[in-house]
């Protein structure tokens, strides 16, 4: 009876040790979704203008958009990638009595690890990841001098969200993110369809 005993209590304790497992074992599943919302490229207002030039007006607001794709491995760890359009910004810029104003379009090509906090039909994510900025602007020409202004590097990507569950296959998500180096901040609201 006492070995019963013993037997009985170490397969109830394997069993609580196991379930937290069984739970992070489940099956993967894919997402992908598009998101909407306002982006703002601080870093924009602080870019370098030629000799002589000086500031005279900054607009680092746009309406962005992206679409993303993900994987995830179980309930909390995951992958995804992203295409993120910041929209444009605007500089404008006096040397003397002239004036020029320079646009830039921003993209982003992302690739992020997420870790996933599950609360019954609301999730809370985070990510961290790495960035291909890529931001250009039109030329510009200002007393004889050419302004093109721009960027093209790998960043540090990172974002915090949150996912509601509509139904089995819809959720709506809100998130902000952000790229380190160029400060863009970028807050999305959109949907994603889990497969």
């Amino acid at each position: 009876m006492r070995r019963e005993k013993h037997v009985f209590v170490a397969v109830i304790a394997a069993a609580a040790l196991t379930l937290p497992a069984l739970a992070l074992a489940q099956d993967g599943s894919g997402y992908f979704g598009l998101s909407i919302g306002p982006s703002k490229a601080k870093h924009w207002c602080g870019s370098e203008l030629p000799p002589g030039a000086a500031l005279a007006a900054c607009d680092p607001r746009g309406k962005g958009w992206k679409m993303f794709a993900g994987y995830r491995i179980n309930r909390v760890f995951g992958f995804e990638g992203s295409f993120i359009d910041y929209d444009k910004a605007s500089l404008t810029a006096t040397s003397g009595a002239e004036s020029a104003t320079v646009r830039a379009r921003a993209s982003a090509l992302s690739a992020a690890a997420v870790a996933t906090i599950p609360l019954w039909d609301l999730e809370v994510f985070g990510k961290l990841g790495i960035a291909k900025v890529k931001a250009e602007s039109h030329e510009a020409s200002l007393a004889g001098t050419t302004i093109k202004l721009g960027k093209n590097d790998n960043e540090a990507h990172v974002g915090l969200g949150l996912a509601y569950r509509l139904t089995r296959e819809w959720d709506v998500r809100a998130e902000f993110e952000r790229i380190r180096d160029s400060k863009i901040d970028f807050f999305s609201l959109g949907i994603q369809y889990r497969y």
